[in-house]
């Protein structure tokens, strides 16, 4: 009986111990996903920031001005006057917008964590819809306000506000990527594609530079713009040089540079934006509009903000989730399906502006 006694006083401890090393190993296996998905969470929230952004100021600088300007970009040269096209493109990009906003919350539904690098992608390609989305409805919007009894079209200057200040804003975005990357997983092609567009964004400063060093009314202005060309040049070949480097030699110290270029590159692009449209000269005056022009204006600018104000709170709300799992916060505790929730009250929202958008852009006469 003493062995049978023996065995019976050993059981609760042993019992006691496997299933403690059982928790334990659980408690591993729960966490292990997360301490895998930490960095790319980070990666997420750093990432919608920079969309947040990237929106809020396009939307500064086209809808929320009362400077009535048409839009020149490369990407709506070929429109012309054609307001017709415009909203073409515009019920596309809303359509588009839908699309991504639900799949987007699909997303989140089938797992935060595994998912991260694609709800990254999700929110980079909302991102720039919503950018195309906003010029072309401010450039259909001026179209349509001139066209209206009493209004006169802008007097444009040899400076394109807009053109120069979304030229800075690009650079400080894509330089920004390189922080929501690590040198083990970013690629030679997302190299290149920064580097591509920082490259397009400085040689519209420069030749918003040039065109302003020649008609700027003071020898110190001309000279001024002059140095501003030379800075953002220095600044631009100093960074794809850095890429180049990294390519070659990829390490943590390269790396580090190139992020280090890439501020300065942003501070001198920044400062010639500035610089270059605070003088009323050298930019023009926008449109003088009629009653009619006005609330033609406001009408299509109020509708895309109707839809680009639920894609910027879809970035907040991304980020919080992003946020709470970069902290290390386990699942379960009903977050994600609050986010899915309010991701879906925002494709409403956008669905139902897209109905009062196309209706605004409907309205008036066009030029073909």
């Amino acid at each position: 009986m003493a062995p049978e006694h023996g065995h019976e006083d050993q059981c609760p401890e042993e019992s006691k111990s496997a299933m403690e090393r059982n928790c334990h190993e659980e408690s591993l296996a729960a966490n292990a996903e997360y301490s895998v998905g930490l960095p790319e969470a980070r990666a997420l929230a750093l990432t919608c920031d920079l969309c947040q952004h990237r929106m809020q100021t396009v939307a500064d600088l086209l809808l929320l001005t009362s400077d009535t300007r048409p839009v020149r970009t490369a990407s709506l040269s070929v429109f012309g006057e054609s307001v017709s096209r415009c909203r073409e493109t515009v019920a596309s990009r809303t359509r588009g917008l839908t699309v991504l906003l639900r799949d987007l919350a699909a997303l989140i539904h089938r797992d935060t964590i595994t998912g991260i690098q694609e709800i990254r992608v999700c929110i980079e390609e909302i991102c720039d819809l919503v950018v195309s989305l906003t010029e072309c409805c401010a450039h259909a919007g001026y179209l349509l306000a001139v066209l209206q009894d009493g209004s006169s079209p802008e007097t444009p200057g040899p400076v394109d506000r807009y053109q120069l200040c979304r030229a800075a804003a690009e650079t400080e975005h894509k330089t920004g990527l390189l922080r929501t990357y690590r040198l083990h997983t970013v690629t030679a092609l997302q190299l290149t594609d920064i580097c591509i567009s920082v490259t397009e964004g400085a040689n519209v400063l420069t030749d918003g530079c040039l065109k302003a060093a020649d008609e700027a009314p003071e020898d110190n202005l001309r000279e001024q713009f002059r140095l501003c060309l030379k800075s953002v040049t220095a600044a631009v070949n100093t960074f794809c040089g850095s890429i180049k480097f990294l390519k070659d030699r990829p390490t943590e110290t390269n790396y580090r540079a190139c992020q280090v270029f890439g501020e300065a590159l942003t501070t001198a692009c920044n400062a010639l934006a500035v610089f270059a449209t605070q003088d009323p000269s050298l930019t023009g005056t926008g449109a003088k509009l009629s009653q009619t022009g006005r609330d033609t204006l406001h009408s299509v600018l109020s509708g895309c903000m109707g839809v680009v104000s639920p894609c910027v709170l879809v970035c907040a709300i991304v980020h919080g989730l992003a946020t709470t799992v970069a902290s290390g916060s386990c699942r379960g505790d009903g977050k994600e399906q609050t986010a899915i929730m309010k991701v879906q009250q925002c494709q409403a929202a956008v669905v139902r502006s897209a109905s009062r958008l196309e209706q605004a852009l409907g309205n008036g006469n066009e030029l073909t």
